[in-house]
Parts: C-alpha cells; structure tokens; sequence
C-alpha cells in the first residue's frame, strides 16, 4: 500500500498529465471543450481531494503519536507520585524512628547523668568514713612500725 507521501506525489505528477492530456483531446475535436473543462475539474478535485486525505490522515498520525506520547508521560507520572507517596511515608517512619531514638537516647544521658550525680552525693559520705578510718589507723600503723623497728636486733658484720 502506497504511503500518503506517495499517493501525493503520483497524483501531483499524473494530475497536469491529465490536464495535458485533456487539452489535447479538445484541440484534436475528440471531446468537446466543455467535457474538456468538466473532466479537467473534476481531475482537479479529485487532486485536492488526495492532498486534503493524506494531509489529515499525516495530521491524523501526529496526533495520535502525541496522544500516546501524553498517556505515556501521564502513566510515568502517576508512578512517579505512588514512588514518592512510598517514599514521604518511609521518611515519615524513618523520621518517628529517628525521634524515638533521640527520646531514648535523652532518657539514658538522664539517667546516666542522675546516676552520676547520686555516686557524687553517695561518694562523699563514703570519702568521709574512710578519711576517718585512716585517721584512726595511721596511729597505730605508725605504732606498729616503730614497735616493730626496735624488737629487731641489730646486726654487727
């Protein structure tokens, strides 16, 4: 089947042969003038015709190439907002993730911290009872060494 640029181009070149052709059936007496003037017409209709018919069937293709071209980008975009939809409600969930992190994270450094600060209150009662256990001792280990350096007899070499 010949393409709308073919049928075009054939009639564009057959449609002045005609006419030719024509013009000289007239001038040779074999048909009138006016069957003449009436064929050549309706040659020249019917070349309008073919030039109207492949102009909107190309028309026709174009935008029917656009028309699917237009679903195609309207199916990638209705993908492309279900992948984004997926995604803000992932970050959604990472970012509730995030936070409960941060919450437990708070809650350990106060407890960390309330800890600490019950060691401190804890270890100065505690520093306390052992400066006075040295003080009480330190006496008597002093004793106890001096009664200990003089019980040792003294070595002569």
């Amino acid at each position: 089947m010949p393409t709308p640029r073919q049928t075009t181009l054939l009639a564009a070149m057959t449609g002045p042969l005609v006419l030719i052709a024509l013009a000289l059936l007239a001038g040779a007496d074999v048909i009138s003038v006016t069957a003449a003037i009436v064929l050549g017409a309706i040659t020249a209709v019917l070349g309008v015709q073919i030039l109207v018919i492949a102009t909107v069937r190309r028309i026709d293709g174009k935008a029917q190439r656009i028309d699917n071209r237009v679903k195609r980008c309207e199916a990638e975009t209705v993908q492309l907002k279900a992948a984004t939809e997926r995604l803000e409600r992932r970050l959604g969930e990472i970012t509730e993730l995030i936070r409960e992190h941060e919450r437990r994270r708070d809650e350990d450094l106060q407890a960390i911290l309330v800890s600490l600060g019950e060691d401190r209150l804890a270890a100065v009662p505690q520093r306390r009872e052992v400066e006075k256990m040295i003080q009480e001792l330190l006496p008597r280990l002093v004793g106890a060494q001096a009664g200990t350096g003089r019980a040792k007899p003294e070595r002569t070499a």
